[in-house]
């Protein structure tokens, strides 16, 4: 899914919600194809299923905005995220019609300062506090909750972003036997960390270009 100019985006609902769909889609996959009748049954009938997770409401949902308008000390925000028709379709072709659709929303709470540190520097490692991220996976005949952190790494040398990992761990509500798998596959898999450096290196240039106007300003 190629990534979205972030100086034309209006939400960055698309720009960051590649390693979700993914996630997602592995899940399906992990649980369609890999997991045993007996697994099947553990994520069915497992404890945490049905345990809502809340977020805080007085966040903004419009997490683009709070990015480029903000003026707190911290960026925050609730970021929901949704899959279209055809990604619906693709997830539910994935997991051989065992899961319909799945509905995240991630909280985003991170030191405004840290991101333009992150913007400016040539050489720098990036360390994302972590992200909870609760998604409602609907199946072909219930649904259930599953809950998450994202904690992106980034490594920029010579002015570039040339390493990234989306660093999802803390994956709960279903059996580790389906978790690890996810886990392994969303933080290894070349185009997820090939998406995030595009996404990164676009939003510094487009970044850098708006503080150059204000700057330029009289």
């Amino acid at each position: 899914m190629p990534a979205e100019n972030p100086g034309t985006a209006r939400r960055p609902h698309r720009a960051s919600r590649p390693v979700l769909i993914v996630c997602a889609c592995a899940l399906g996959m992990i649980t369609a194809q890999g997991a045993s009748a007996q697994d099947m049954e553990q994520l069915n009938a497992y404890p945490g299923r049905d345990k809502a997770a809340t977020s805080p409401a007085s966040l903004s949902e419009d997490c683009f905005d709070e990015l480029e308008n903000g003026t707190g000390h911290e960026i925050a925000c609730l970021f929901p995220l949704r899959l279209s028709q055809s990604e619906q379709a693709e997830l539910e072709k994935g997991s051989r019609g065992y899961i319909k659709n799945v509905a995240c929303t991630m909280t985003i709470r991170m030191p405004r300062a840290d991101v333009k540190t992150t913007i400016a520097a040539r050489d720098h490692v990036f360390q994302s506090p972590e992200h909870p991220v609760t998604c409602t996976v609907m199946t072909h005949k219930s649904s259930f909750e599953i809950t998450a952190t994202f904690a992106p790494r980034v490594v920029f040398k010579n002015d570039e972003a040339v390493e990234a990992t989306p660093g999802l761990g803390n994956v709960k509500g279903v059996t580790r036997v389906i978790s690890w798998p996810v886990v392994q596959f969303v933080n290894r898999w070349p185009s997820i960390r090939r998406g995030i450096l595009q996404i990164v290196n676009a939003y510094r240039t487009h970044a850098r270009k708006k503080d150059g106007s204000r700057s330029a300003q009289p």
